[in-house]
């Protein structure tokens, strides 16, 4: 694969109505990849509808794009991919990490995107469970990923068994290099870079965040401090993990941010 590309699973699309409709990109968190966005992704496909869920860079099959690391180089990156699949705007949908980078595709190229669902994003405040990211990404084995992911959810989520196993199948010692490399750029402080939330309102996209109430990643107390131009959505009795824990609920929040968009 071409290092300077991403690496994509693509469904939808096949049949083209009398307009275009506008396609959905999927932006996993760190340390995962696109096929987290599975459930989603099938929901929300059909013959006219694209969707795409990238590996970003320094995941999965993207790992060796050059530069990755920090969440600017994501944002670049995946606006050149929109360029090179010929793609004008998007819905974007990003979970922790990558709904950090799906904030600065906004605020990089506010013309590009059509809407934006961010679960438990990264970015709004200081704070992060950096020792819980940490402990997935040296879990080795099934059962100590299944034990470590657990503890991305709320208290006693057990996530699924195919889920974890196709983590622990995916490993190797090359990968998880890049992951820590990208982990030290991004935590070795204990907190996190903190996004510019007034500017990325200013743009006037819309942005729909979805908060789990029982997050112990990001905590839900930083969706107090967002701007009133956004939309928060909290789920009770849910943590970080929300495409897993609750994916219901995160499709039916992202088509009505869509649904919202598209009508006016």
């Amino acid at each position: 694969m071409d290092d300077q590309r991403l690496f994509a699973i693509e469904q939808g699309g096949a049949e083209r109505g009398e307009g275009p409709v506008t396609p959905i990109i999927f932006l996993h968190g760190f340390d995962g990849r696109a096929e987290i966005w599975a459930p989603l992704q099938d929901a929300l496909s059909s013959s006219q509808r694209r969707t795409i869920a990238f590996d970003l860079p320094g995941h999965g099959r993207s790992r060796d794009y050059p530069g990755f690391g920090p969440p600017k180089i994501a944002a670049r990156a995946l606006l050149a991919e929109l360029d090179a699949r010929g793609i004008t705007a998007v819905h974007i949908v990003g979970h922790s990490m990558g709904g950090a980078i799906a904030s600065l595709i906004g605020l990089f190229a506010p013309d590009r995107v059509a809407s934006l669902t961010l679960l438990a994003p990264g970015g709004f405040g200081k704070e992060i469970g950096a020792e819980r990211i940490r402990a997935v990404m040296d879990a080795a084995g099934v059962d100590a990923i299944g034990t470590a992911l657990g503890g991305m959810g709320a208290p006693g989520w057990v996530p699924d068994s195919d889920t974890v196993a196709a983590i622990a199948a995916a490993r190797n010692p090359a990968g998880r290099a890049a992951i820590r490399q990208i982990f030290d750029h991004l935590f070795s402080t204990g907190e996190q870079d903190v996004l510019p939330l007034d500017a990325i309102a200013a743009t006037g996209r819309p942005v729909h965040v979805i908060w789990g109430t029982e997050d112990r990643v990001t905590p839900i107390a930083q969706a107090s401090g967002v701007p009133r131009e956004f939309t928060v959505t909290r789920l009770d009795g849910f943590g970080h993990m929300l495409m897993l824990e609750a994916p219901a609920a995160c499709i039916a929040a992202i088509r009505a941010n869509m649904e919202e968009v598209e009508k006016r």
